[in-house]
């Protein structure tokens, strides 16, 4: 990218010509480089990505919702504000747990979205059934996308999804969140769902 001082005879210029070049500001200095036409592939790895962002970030939608500024703050996000580490906002730290589990060296793995809606659906009935359950009562909803991972992502997998991300962040060491979801009780789920409209 070349750096430009009064291009094209004026103090600066923004936009592009033809399809060739494209001027812009860029930390304060002014800037071109060759335009590249923007693309949108919906490849079958980015519905999968997107898909489980979505799932995550509806989760966090959740949590911000209910602690949407005021002085009373849910308890999962106050230990996930306690527990993010310097510089790193509430919200990324909490998608962070459930986000790490889908990569492979730093690759985000299809296979591994797949592993764990499957250690969803093969949770006990109880427990899948409180899931299901408290999602509703959350407030969350059922999702699917038309390209990549097209199968319906239900609000109980949601809440596991972040139950997920609470657990292998460590936000707390006492029950539920120092066991992995996979083997909590029906009770544990009804837990962390007071836990994220409840004040700590």
């Amino acid at each position: 990218m070349a750096k430009v001082t009064g291009p094209l005879m004026s103090l600066s210029a923004s936009g592009k010509i033809g399809d060739a070049i494209v001027f812009f500001p860029w930390k304060g200095v002014n800037a071109v480089r060759q335009w590249l036409k923007p693309t949108q592939p919906n490849s079958t790895l980015q519905g999968y990505v997107r898909a489980a962002l979505y799932a995550i970030g509806k989760f966090i939608k959740q949590i911000a919702s209910i602690s949407g500024g005021d002085a009373v703050d849910s308890k999962v996000y106050s230990l996930n504000t306690a527990k993010a580490p310097a510089g790193v906002n509430w919200n990324a730290f909490a998608a962070q747990g459930f986000l790490n589990l889908l990569q492979s060296a730093g690759n985000f793995k299809t296979a591994s979205l797949l592993a764990l809606v499957s250690a969803y659906s093969s949770l006990g009935t109880a427990v899948l059934t409180a899931f299901k359950t408290n999602a509703t009562a959350l407030g969350m909803a059922d999702f699917a996308f038309d390209y990549g991972y097209v199968v319906n992502i239900e609000a109980g997998c949601q809440l596991y999804f972040g139950a997920l991300g609470c657990y292998h962040n460590s936000i707390q060491a006492s029950a539920p969140y120092n066991t992995n979801p996979d083997s909590w009780a029906a009770s544990d789920v009804d837990n962390f769902k007071t836990d994220m409209v409840a004040t700590d």
